[in-house]
């Protein structure tokens, strides 16, 4: 059996980072969350979480978080159904890439979370970096581009999302006024979400044999500003095509290569074992996400 107080000091560490900023959580001092640690590690004869800034879980704490994460659920949903609907709401984290959380993933977790016990903690990171924090045992479910299931966990398909080159017309009078080809492509800025971004470069690698880093870039960590930059004139930029349908119709950005999408496969990845009603929320959170995403014919 777990004991309430050391796991309780365990998770405080996870969620606040620091064995400090747990003591004050819970109202202790930093000693009595150390000597919880201690004997917490003691029972299970491992080392769960590192001593460092910011204390992160070891392997061995990363599979103690999942399953006390979904015990907490489990406790919860037994409570909801003695005590009534007047029981508080559960939290539920999720990771998921910029571009989803943008472009098509608002309109679905307003269609499933409506009349939930349920409210979210999102975790943004791309979508080659999501699946970490489910490894972690930081989130419960991810959405990914990565299609093989890690161990303990279902990956489903949730469809592809598209992704199109845009530009404003006056953007592409002055840098493609000849039509898009590699020698403009070297001088007209791109946009970027950050370093980990390696969608654009490995398109104009594929379409038109242009190096990683041998293009100009801007780099704007935000999906939002993707499109408030491209509209000023700013740079070109790869996007999904959900997230710029009005500016479409509109004219004020246009497809610069029409004849060449990019489509990225999503996948949902989440533990096989979940609480009876996290698994009802997260098999409509699937269906509702094919709905809006591509699929194959």
């Amino acid at each position: 059996m777990f004991d309430g107080k050391l796991t309780e000091a365990f998770l405080s560490v996870v969620r606040e980072g620091s064995f400090e900023r747990a003591a004050a959580s819970l109202h202790l001092t930093q000693s009595a969350i150390s000597q919880r640690i201690r004997a917490l590690e003691a029972r299970f004869g491992q080392t769960l979480l590192t001593r460092g800034r910011p204390c992160i879980p070891t392997g061995a704490g990363q599979t103690l978080l999942r399953y006390l994460d979904r015990i907490r659920l489990l406790e919860e949903e037994a409570l909801r159904a003695l005590a009534g609907p007047g029981e508080g709401p559960s939290r539920l984290a999720l990771a998921v890439n910029a571009d989803s959380l943008h472009a098509w993933l608002p309109q679905v977790l307003a269609e499933t979370l409506a009349g939930s016990p349920f409210t979210v903690e999102l975790q943004v990171d791309n979508e080659d970096y999501t699946h970490e924090l489910l490894a972690r045992g930081e989130v419960l479910a991810c959405v990914s581009a990565r299609p093989d299931a890690m161990r303990g966990c279902l990956a489903e398909p949730l469809g592809a999302l598209r992704y199109i080159c845009v530009a404003t017309p006056r953007f592409a009078a002055r840098y493609f006024a000849d039509g898009v080809s590699r020698t403009a492509l070297l001088s007209a800025p791109g946009l970027l979400y950050n370093r980990k971004d390696a969608m654009l470069g490995a398109y104009l690698a594929r379409h038109f044999g242009i190096g990683e880093g041998h293009y100009p870039a801007h780099l704007m960590p935000s999906s939002q500003a993707f499109v408030d930059f491209a509209l000023l004139d700013v740079g070109y930029v790869l996007v999904p095509e959900l997230a710029v349908k009005t500016q479409l119709a509109s004219g004020t950005l246009v497809d610069l290569l029409p004849a060449r999408p990019h489509d990225v496969p999503l996948y949902w990845h989440a533990w096989q074992i979940q609480a009876p009603m996290v698994d009802a929320l997260f098999r409509r959170v699937v269906a509702a996400a094919r709905a809006v995403l591509r699929q194959s014919p």
